[in-house]
C-alpha cells in the first residue's frame, strides 16, 4: 500500500492518497487541487473520506469529485450539513473569499462508528472521535502500509505530541481525550499515525510523551 502525504493550502493541511492495486481512496482533499488530483490521475479513486468537515479539508472537494465522479464521498452523519454551510464549516470567519459549499445534493456514505468499507481486499474500519468537532472521525487500517504496520489517518484528533483544538463550536475538550484515550490508544504501539497537519507520529509515541494524554 502507497500513502502520498501532500500538505496543502491555505493552511498545510494534510490531503492523502492512499493506493492498492491501483484502488485509491483520498483522505481529506483541502486546496491545491490541481496537486491531488494529479497525485491521484490514473488510479480507481473508490472513496473521498472526510475526517471531519472544517474547510481547511473540504475546499478541494469539488474539484476532487468531478475529477473523480465515481468515488464515494463519505463524511460522519453529524457533519453532513457542515458542508454546505459556510458558518458552520467555517469557511466565511476564516476565508470569505473562499467560502465553501459543496455543489452536489448527496453524500454517498453516512459514518458510523463501527463501520468498516471495503477496499482493495482489506477493510477501513471507522472510529467516531468527537472533541474537535462533534463528527471527527480516524480511518484505520490494520497491517496495509509499506512497512506493514497499521495505519490511522487521524485528521484534527490526534497530532503528534498534541491534540486537535477544542475551541471551536461544537470542541470538547473532555471529549477529545477520551476519544483517543478509549478509541485510537488501544491501538496498536507501532501504529503510524497521519494526522491532519503536520508530521506523522505513532500510538506508542502518544502514549509516551503526549502531555495532553498524560495528566493526572
Amino acid at each position: 500500500m502507497e500513502i502520498k502525504t501532500l500538505p496543502v493550502a491555505p493552511i498545510w493541511e494534510n490531503s492523502y492518497i492512499v493506493s492498492e492495486k491501483n484502488e485509491a481512496f483520498i483522505v481529506d482533499p483541502g486546496g491545491e487541487t490541481e496537486k491531488i488530483i494529479r497525485a491521484a490521475d490514473g488510479l480507481d479513486v473508490r472513496y473521498i473520506l472526510l475526517t471531519h468537515a472544517h474547510f481547511d479539508h473540504i475546499l478541494g472537494l469539488n474539484a476532487v469529485k468531478n475529477a473523480f465522479p465515481d468515488a464515494k464521498l463519505a463524511v460522519h452523519k453529524l457533519e453532513k450539513e457542515w458542508l454546505y454551510d459556510p458558518s458552520l464549516n467555517m469557511s466565511d470567519d476564516f476565508f470569505p473569499d473562499l467560502e465553501f459549499v459543496y455543489e452536489k445534493k448527496n453524500v454517498e456514505i453516512m459514518l458510523e462508528d463501527g463501520m468498516e468499507l471495503d477496499f482493495a481486499g482489506t477493510k477501513i474500519k471507522v472510529f467516531h472521535t468527537p472533541g474537535h468537532t462533534p463528527g471527527s472521525t480516524c480511518f484505520y487500517i490494520e497491517k496495509n502500509d509499506s512497512s506493514g504496520k497499521p495505519v490511522l489517518f487521524s485528521g484534527d484528533t490526534l497530532f503528534r505530541s498534541s491534540v486537535g483544538r477544542t475551541d471551536f463550536p461544537g470542541g470538547d475538550g473532555r471529549k477529545i481525550v477520551e476519544s483517543i484515550k478509549t478509541k485510537l490508544l488501544t491501538l496498536p504501539d507501532e501504529t503510524v499515525v497521519y494526522p491532519g497537519h503536520e508530521e506523522n507520529t505513532s500510538i506508542a509515541l502518544e502514549k509516551k510523551l503526549n502531555p495532553f494524554l498524560n495528566r493526572g
